[in-house]
């Protein structure tokens, strides 16, 4: 009997996806890792994947793996580019994005309750129709709630409200045995489902704050003559507890990617400090400050708005690209400029530019964000990949922690958790998940094929010893790489085949696609029709079913007009229903079906309503 049909048999009536092209969505996330890679390692492929309705149905499936002891893997928009929802021993995917409800709203007492895979931006607009907005929010509005929650929690508003631990009143959890748990800050377990990267369970329903609408926005950006400059500006406003939602630090190559994408001369290409008020009172105070200590100059009010309208789309420079690779850490804010001038350095050796994104936590942490423009599809890339992990090295030995571990950050275990910390985490995954079957084979270690040899790379001690190697070695072996394999050049525009490298992958197109919405099936997004371009641009056989997917298509502009890289993707959909027409016919029923069942989808006419 066919796991999926042993389950079915022993679970009910559970929606399961089985299908082997379907199935491939589920094995990768957002970063570009060869398939040569993950697949060595890891059997990324799930046995098969489900998409419970319901708390009761979560804990249904836990359940039966439980008894059989097989993997779960709880996935929600796989936003986050570091393993943590890609399977390493196949089983069950968990995935959580359709399971989007916003179940509650209380005005009086502002607080929402919802399901696991809402996306911040629903709750966002269902709380500004009810004067109320979020208190803390991620970089991607478009990633799913229990998903932030597990993997990251400080962000945008982090600086003024804190982690969003602090703002949640209660989670409802599945223990891997399928216990359902309603848990509270006060509750000990709270703190192992939070950042716990699914390792204790899934969290299903989620009830925290927001505040109060604010009438206005005041956003300002002051410059300074060098990253030392800023962030000596940036400790002293912290230390004065300004009164700012956020403070971010965007360096100078980062204004000069924004310029180049705006093709216009908007932003000083100079170390720039980036705040925003809800109030003049609080903007008040801060000029004073900025009078007391100086800056080189400010910004114009409008090229202020741009940059803080475009917090959320931080992958735009992947038009560029068409690949950008990242590591993210939280540092002191002393040693920020010391490690982005380290990090420069580093990047020079190979012939890249790094960039600086870094958004201030509170009086003495940043979170800081270091990316750099590539190309997946050169063999440089192999030099270039080792080159996040060599960063993030760099910051770890000037006291930063990893954001999260999930696979390719599991060697910085070390540096994220106090051995007591990793002591009581071990004694909770062995009181909880004793057969070890939620997520394995990352964050605490790293499991692989060929009896775990693979795996011994990711060892703390091996793979520091081979990243400080690597650093020490790279005045010599960067600029040899660069000599042998060239240097990339940015990208002026996108073809068909480069549009499809550029797409970032975030999921934003889910959040916002009818197709989606209705049919539960990353095929149809633009996600997964960008994929589907890739396979025919390779020459990679694809189904008739696979073919059929492209078409369930509402044709609407959504998915183009939140895409993070603005990508043409009307007109790559055209082509795309074009060579697709070489090798099938249209299926014109399908579609009218399609049709049919959107025009009936009362979740379909509730976005509606919601956006509108």
């Amino acid at each position: 009997m066919k796991p999926e049909e042993d389950f079915k048999k022993s679970a009910g009536d559970i929606k399961t996806i089985v299908n082997a092209a379907e199935k491939n969505m589920y094995s990768h996330d957002i970063g570009d890792v060869p398939h040569i890679m993950t697949q060595t390692f890891f059997q990324t492929q799930p046995d098969f994947v489900v998409q419970p309705r319901s708390v009761e149905e979560i804990a249904r499936v836990l359940s039966y793996a439980f008894e059989r002891r097989i993997p779960v893997i709880p996935r929600g928009a796989a936003s986050w580019g570091f393993g943590g929802v890609i399977p390493t021993r196949g089983g069950i995917v968990i995935d959580l994005s359709p399971f989007r409800a916003i179940l509650e709203l209380d005005t009086a007492h502002k607080t929402i309750t919802v399901q696991a895979g809402a996306r911040w931006s629903d709750i966002d607009i269902v709380a500004k129709k009810n004067a109320l907005c979020l208190m803390t929010y991620p970089s991607s509005k478009f990633s799913t709630v229990a998903g932030w929650v597990s993997t990251g929690g400080y962000g945008i508003n982090s600086y003024r409200y804190g982690h969003i631990s602090k703002q949640i009143l209660s989670m409802t959890v599945v223990t891997p045995a399928g216990e359902i748990k309603k848990l509270t800050p006060a509750d000990r377990e709270f703190d192992f489902f939070v950042s716990g990267e699914g390792q204790f369970g899934i969290i299903a329903e989620v009830t925290f704050k927001l505040r109060d609408l604010p009438k206005h926005s005041y956003a300002h950006i002051f410059y300074f003559p060098t990253d030392t400059a800023a962030f000596e500006f940036i400790a002293r406003a912290a230390r004065e507890k300004t009164a700012a939602n956020v403070i971010r630090f965007v360096d100078k190559n980062h204004l000069r990617e924004t310029n180049e994408i705006l093709h216009a001369n908007i932003f000083k290409e100079e170390a720039g400090v980036l705040v925003e008020f809800s109030n003049t009172a609080d903007e008040q105070q801060f000029l004073g400050l900025i009078q007391q200590y100086g800056a080189d100059s400010q910004s114009p009010a409008y090229a202020a708005s741009y940059l803080w309208n475009e917090r959320l789309f931080g992958m735009k420079a992947k038009r560029l690209g068409p690949t950008l690779l990242a590591s993210e850490v939280i540092l002191p804010i002393a040693d920020a400029a010391a490690f982005i001038a380290k990090a420069k350095k580093l990047g020079g050796c190979y012939g890249v530019e790094i960039c600086i994104d870094s958004y201030i936590l509170d009086q003495t942490r940043a979170l800081i964000m270091t990316t750099f423009l590539c190309d997946s599809r050169k063999l440089k890339y192999m030099v270039h990949m080792p080159l996040v992990s060599m960063l993030t090295q760099a910051a770890v030995s000037l006291g930063a922690q990893p954001y999260g571990l999930g696979i390719w950050n599991a060697a910085f275990v070390n540096h994220l958790l106090d051995p007591e910390r990793r002591h009581d985490i071990r004694a909770y995954k062995a009181k909880v998940d004793p057969h070890g079957i939620m997520n394995p084979g990352k964050y605490l270690r790293v499991g692989s094929k060929f009896m775990n040899l693979p795996a011994l790379l990711f060892h703390p001690a091996v793979f520091s010893l081979s990243m400080r190697l690597l650093i020490l070695l790279s005045p010599l072996f960067g600029p040899i790489a660069t000599m042998v394999f060239g240097k990339d050049k940015k990208l002026d525009s996108l073809d068909l085949e480069l549009s499809t490298h550029a797409c970032a992958k975030c999921g934003n197109c889910m959040a916002v696609c009818p197709a989606y919405l209705v049919l539960k099936n990353e095929a149809v997004s633009a996600k997964g029709k960008v994929e589907l371009a890739k396979k025919l641009i390779a020459g990679l056989p694809v189904t008739a079913e696979e073919a059929a997917n492209a078409y369930m298509c509402m044709h609407c502009r959504a998915c183009e007009e939140i895409c993070q890289t603005n990508l043409d993707l009307m007109t790559l959909w055209d082509a795309l229903e074009r060579r697709l027409a070489t090798q099938f016919p249209r299926p014109e029923e399908k579609i009218k079906d399609f049709l049919k069942t959107v025009d009936a989808s009362k979740e379909y006419w509730d976005m509606v309503e919601r956006n509108s």
